[in-house]
């Protein structure tokens, strides 16, 4: 099975590289990337992976509406038809995991989508929140936080959508899409029943058995700052993720280290990545790391202003 990942991204140069590893760890064997204006050296990434065959980049100005997310995965869709048998619509702070205590997502995939009836697969997000870190370290995303909410917590109703690209027809939100035939189901095998309050996007029950979605929704405070909350929101032109999103996403009330355990093979597909593209990556890291240093001074410089 040949599965891909189609995403829209905006200056996502601290962890994307990360992300494409760890995915292609888990068995994603294609990536179809919209690049939404990006300045902080996202595209140079993806331009290098794109010369080694690893990533399509497209790139994907926001349109005047303001709703870049569903535009893209439009266009992303037209790109990848006959490249791939399944494709996760997902973001870049969301991580495939299978949660049978194996390296791979296929298995799974290969299962459930031997039935030719199904055509879509929804996996339950669990949110993970900042572990109490409130500047950006060195280290993999899955190392650095390890405390999520626990199962019941409501956010984890929303699902984002694996399906057959020929049989989807369009996209009612970023989380649930439309077919042109065939089941929409959860990792059970059981078909996805919309939640009764809020509908087609979250469904009525938190599945985490086979494999769900880690979505590290607020990674430290520095990065929500100068990442989330700056990029803003690809589906609405004036949401801001602000103070209010930030409080209610830092959930760590429970360790979890599944993801952890793939740390020594994503660190090492990370470091194969990283040579392939080091001349590109020298130019993303200039500009990632003076994002990621302007905070710090202006934090630094306020705090001896106090005791000045």
């Amino acid at each position: 099975m040949k599965l891909s990942i189609a995403a829209i991204v905006k200056n996502e140069a601290d962890s994307l590289l990360e992300w494409i590893a760890y995915h292609r760890v888990i068995g994603v064997h294609s990536f179809f990337i919209a690049d939404n204006e990006s300045n902080d050296g996202t595209t140079e990434i993806l331009e290098a992976l794109a010369e080694h065959g690893l990533a399509q980049r497209l790139r994907f100005p926001t349109p005047k509406s303001g709703n870049a997310q569903m535009p893209a995965y439009a266009a992303l869709l037209a790109r990848l038809r006959g490249e791939c048998d399944v494709v996760a619509f997902i973001d870049a702070d969301e991580y495939l995991l299978p949660m049978d205590e194996t390296t791979s997502l296929l298995p799974l995939l290969e299962d459930l989508f031997s039935d030719l009836n199904v055509s879509a697969l929804g996996l339950n997000w669990a949110n993970f929140g900042s572990s109490g870190a409130l500047f950006a370290e060195d280290g993999l995303v899955i190392d650095r936080f390890k405390k999520r909410a626990k199962q019941s917590f409501g956010v984890h109703y929303h699902i984002k959508t694996l399906a057959r690209p020929e049989k989807i027809t369009g996209f009612a939100n970023p989380h649930f899409i439309h077919l042109s035939s065939g089941r929409y189901i959860d990792a059970t095998g059981s078909d996805i029943e919309p939640h009764p309050k809020h509908g087609k996007g979250l469904s009525s029950e938190i599945i985490w058995t086979g494999a769900r979605i880690n979505h590290y929704a607020t990674k430290s405070l520095e990065e929500f700052l100068l990442g989330k909350y700056r990029r803003g929101s690809a589906t609405k032109k004036l949401r801001v993720k602000h103070k209010k999103y930030f409080s209610s996403h830092d959930r760590n009330e429970e360790d979890c280290i599944l993801a952890t355990q793939l740390s020594p093979l994503v660190q090492a597909e990370l470091e194969r990545l990283r040579g392939l593209i080091e001349p590109r990556l020298n130019l993303a890291a200039e500009k990632q790391s003076f994002r990621w240093k302007t905070l710090r001074r202006r934090v630094f410089s306020l705090s001896q202003e106090s005791h000045d």
